[in-house]
């Protein structure tokens, strides 16, 4: 029998367990957020995530460079589907009711990696898609 030390994370925001299973090549993270938390707008140069609302909801927003329109929509428990972000996609989300967020990354967390743009309340949404 081995143990696995994962990293864990809690603030004012939120209250996370990462990197859970060893060996892999990404990371298998757990988090539980607070209402109205912001997690700002920032991108990927390579790694993509894979999100999926365990309890809770979630508004989320994608921007592209290319010129496609913004995405905005809602993730919720009921949804019952994992949200696929590739490299290269500008995304963030606001928890919009205390929210259990399950995420993969496919390469192991590096801050070099993420590129960040400002954010401010007003653009987050509640519509559901």
């Amino acid at each position: 029998m081995k143990w696995h030390e994962h990293r864990f994370h809690e603030d004012a925001r939120r209250r996370g367990f990462y990197d859970l299973v060893p060996g892999l090549s990404g990371d298998i993270n757990f988090t539980q957020m607070y209402p109205g938390v912001i997690c700002g707008m920032h991108m990927h140069q390579q790694q993509t995530d894979y999100f999926a609302v365990i309890k809770g909801s979630i508004s989320i927003r994608l921007i592209y460079d290319d010129g496609r329109a913004e995405e905005k929509f809602v993730v919720s428990e009921h949804t019952h589907k994992t949200i696929i972000i590739p490299p290269g996609v500008w995304h963030g989300y606001k928890t919009l009711e205390p929210t259990i967020l399950f995420f993969y990354i496919d390469k192991k967390f590096n801050m070099d990696d993420e590129l960040r743009r400002p954010t401010v309340a007003e653009e987050w949404i509640t519509e559901i898609k």
